[in-house]
């Protein structure tokens, strides 16, 4: 699976391997010691998922590199050390996060399927209506001097809300805005156009 994985994606290299539950033990030492062969000089990294299953145990993601123990070292024989470990995905992903984080802090732990389009966009639309306010909130603090502004929230302000008066300027959304609209009218011809070939193949028929 590597090879083949490998000549579609020749950059990429084996960095180490993962694991759900959070039971670190002698297999997990032996495994971890085949993947150090694999990722020498650098160690491995073991990433623990924890699905949250067992009682007393949350949900998370932990990263372990291992040192070996003892004068003469077996591969069964290390101790692992955890290292920080930070969660990144990208904005089209958010939203399938949110439907997952959503779910799991329900009473039943179930959600309704399959969520229709309408409502994601009004989830998405609340979500950047509620970030907006705390936005505002935040500026109107600093502003009247009850709260200390903080540079690096400024610089992000300044670049977030530059970008987009730059799109905005250099009519960015009326071009989207366009090129929707192109896409729903085709849509809507071809719709057309399939009718009336469906009503012309019945009106001929024998």
């Amino acid at each position: 699976m590597y090879e083949l994985h490998h000549k579609i994606n020749p950059k990429e290299v084996i960095v180490g391997w993962y694991s759900t539950g959070s039971d670190l033990n002698t297999y997990s030492a032996l495994i971890q010691n085949f993947y150090s062969q694999e990722t020498a000089p650098h160690p491995a990294i073991l990433v623990s998922v924890n699905t949250g299953v067992e009682e007393g145990q949350e949900a998370g993601v932990s990263a372990f590199i291992s040192s070996p123990v003892g004068v003469y070292p077996k591969a069964e024989n290390c101790v692992f050390v955890p290292v920080p470990v930070e969660l990144q995905f990208h904005d089209a992903e958010k939203s399938g996060l949110d439907l997952l984080a959503g779910t799991a802090a329900s009473s039943t732990s179930t959600s309704a399927q399959p969520v229709a389009d309408v409502e994601i966009l009004e989830r998405s639309l609340l979500s950047v209506s509620s970030m907006l306010d705390r936005v505002l909130s935040y500026v109107q603090s600093v502003l009247s001097g009850e709260k200390e502004g903080d540079k690096a929230i400024g610089r992000y302000l300044m670049d977030t809300l530059g970008a987009a008066t730059d799109d905005l300027e250099k009519s960015g959304f009326n071009s989207s805005l366009q090129d929707t609209l192109m896409i729903s009218y085709l849509a809507n011809l071809v719709r057309s156009q399939a009718e009336v070939s469906a009503r012309l193949a019945l009106a001929s028929a024998p």
